[in-house]
């Protein structure tokens, strides 16, 4: 356990680099002209490929090494490996997916551009022209002819069921869409969502969208308002120095309790093949708003204020494609009423991508305080809930935290790391809806689904709601590239392009191990004082070992603190 808190402590301090008389030019050493943090743009792909392919490029594969004394004229171009340069090259330099070392005496007349890769340059160099270096990895592929061709992206599995339509009139550009909800789940079935998009740019820096959506809930037979939900936004953002907006909503929908275990789409799909529905839902229906700031491109501050009516609602008995004969666990009861909710958001990201980030930072906090002047609390244990909430004066407040550390430290070695921390701070204790838990494939994967709720001994309900107060955990991982090519590649009609490949061409090797604690705040026994936080050796602690190809992910866990089996889990998304 002291190990795992002092691995997080030092992967959330920023990678200090340093070799004896080398620069290294990568995007985690000190801000300069001579890279660009982030992805590499479409256009310099374009560019990469336009040089490799000309047919006045040398281009090399592999380990390659000019020593010193040698001279070479020309364009020179390497995929995959080093290059190694001691000598001069009269011409421009371009490396995809490797590292360029230039060594002491060697000399460059021309622009350098390595994108997947890292350039180390020793001091005693000689360099006339422009340096830029993206560190992630070039979506490129070199065909059976030799040259580069762009890879395919693969569409995610959110868009397979997914049709939409883009035209323009005039400012106004309008979207129609009808798609999944990619949330299929024991309440609705599979809800579709369809409507239009309508955005509007009235002068430069000025932006203006009204999204309509429908809902149709499939599972039938449910308790529901209704089989049909809406979401109606609107949203005016106004762009400059400082970014600033306001929008709001009005909705009726299903929403999930807890964010995890799993994403939505990987419970959706759970569900759907499985049987397996990670999530708990309750409905609501009302009218929200919210105003935002962005004094810096990484910095953003939020205030919302949502009123809206909460209830419970049944599980249905929606068809699932696997173990269909078996029951749904039953949705668990909420506290009904009319809620008040004021939202304090901050959020502070660096990352270079969204979706798979390989540096930067990830902080975002959330306060909030819920009143209720309605409330109809269910019946709960003593210990759960010493004072429970009567119909009118309800107040209580709520504090969340995510802090996620994306640390590259070569092209292929990665160590990230998260802390996730959430629950109760003052006033009355939370309602059903919002009480937490831990255990299951996604904070603590060696554990199973909510090994730890805080229900007292005794208690039984098949539904197995959240009950704890407060939470706290901390993820470690260490990820490596491997290359697989374990598939099969179809040919293309083009015999200058690379067929359709059918397989995994890359994976990452996962080492990872995760600790928390979810506890009831109080005094009595087994409960941790308002005051403080759980000791370490209080928590419990998971490792495991995983591959990960992107699209799927396949984990082996183990807990350490407990005697649970190795348990294998499948996921569709990153850990974090």
């Amino acid at each position: 356990m002291r190990l795992l808190a002092v691995g997080l402590m030092l992967i959330l301090v920023r990678p200090l680099w340093g070799q004896d008389s080398v620069i290294v030019i990568d995007p985690d050493a000190r801000p300069s002209d001579s890279f660009v943090r982030g992805g590499p743009p479409p256009e310099v792909v374009a560019e990469l490929i336009s040089f490799y392919n000309d047919s006045s490029t040398t281009r090399m594969q592999g380990d390659v090494t000019l020593p010193a004394g040698t001279r070479f004229e020309g364009k020179l171009a390497l995929y995959r490996g080093s290059l190694r340069v001691a000598g001069r090259v009269a011409g421009s330099i371009a490396v995809a997916n490797g590292t360029l070392y230039l060594h002491p005496g060697a000399a460059v007349d021309g622009d350098i551009l390595v994108v997947g890769g890292r350039l180390l340059r020793s001091e005693q160099v000689e360099h006339r022209g422009t340096e830029r270096v993206y560190w992630d990895a070039a979506p490129v592929l070199r065909g059976s002819d030799g040259l580069l061709a762009l890879r395919e992206r693969r569409r995610p599995l959110g868009e397979i069921a997914t049709a939409r339509t883009t035209f323009q009139a005039g400012r106004v550009r309008t979207t129609l869409s009808l798609a999944t909800g990619g949330t299929y789940n024991r309440i609705e079935g599979l809800p579709i969502l369809f409507g239009p998009l309508f955005e509007f740019r009235p002068m430069a820096g000025t932006y203006a969208r009204i999204d309509l959506r429908g809902i149709v809930r499939t599972a039938g037979e449910s308790d529901l308002r209704s089989d049909f939900g809406y979401v109606a936004r609107a949203d005016l953002r106004f762009a400059g120095r400082t970014e600033f907006g306001i929008g709001g909503r009005l909705y009726s929908e299903v929403e999930p309790i807890e964010d995890q275990p799993l994403t939505a789409g990987e419970s959706g799909w759970s569900a759907f093949l499985l049987q397996r529905d990670y999530r708990d839902y309750y409905e609501r229906e009302g009218v929200s708003g919210l105003a935002y700031v962005r004094p810096t491109s990484a910095l953003r501050v939020e205030l919302s204020l949502s009123r809206d009516a909460e209830r419970s609602v049944r599980a249905t008995d929606p068809w699932s494609l696997l173990r269909n004969s078996d029951r749904w666990r039953r949705n668990p009861l909420i506290d009904d009423g009319h809620f008040f909710v004021t939202g304090l958001q901050a959020e502070f990201d660096t990352r270079n991508d969204t979706e798979r980030p390989t540096t930067g930072w990830l902080i975002r906090s959330r306060f909030e305080h819920i009143t209720s002047d309605d409330i109809a609390p269910v019946a709960l244990p003593l210990v759960v809930r010493p004072t429970p909430p009567t119909g009118g004066g309800y107040a209580t407040d709520r504090i969340s935290l995510d802090v996620r550390r994306y640390s590259r430290l070569t092209p292929a070695l990665r160590v990230n790391g998260r802390l996730r921390a959430d629950g109760w701070i003052a006033g009355d204790r939370l309602p059903i809806q919002r009480r937490l838990s831990l255990g299951g494939p996604d904070l603590m994967p060696g554990f199973d689904f909510r090994a730890f709720t805080c229900a007292p001994r005794g208690f039984t309900d098949p539904s197995n709601p959240a009950l704890c107060d407060r939470m706290i955990a901390t993820q470690l991982e260490v990820r490596t590239r491997l290359s697989l090519n374990l598939g099969y590649r179809w040919p293309n009609r083009d015999a200058n392009r690379p067929g359709r490949f059918i397989g995994i061409e890359e994976a990452d090797l996962v080492f990872f191990s995760d600790a928390g604690k979810a506890w009831l705040a109080g005094s009595g026994a087994g409960q941790v004082p308002v005051n403080r936080l759980p000791v370490l050796r209080e928590w419990s602690l998971d490792m495991g070992v995983g591959l990960d190809a992107g699209e799927i992910a396949a984990y082996l866990a183990k807990s350490v603190s407990s005697g649970e089996p190795v348990k294998l889990i499948v996921r569709l998304q990153r850990r974090f």
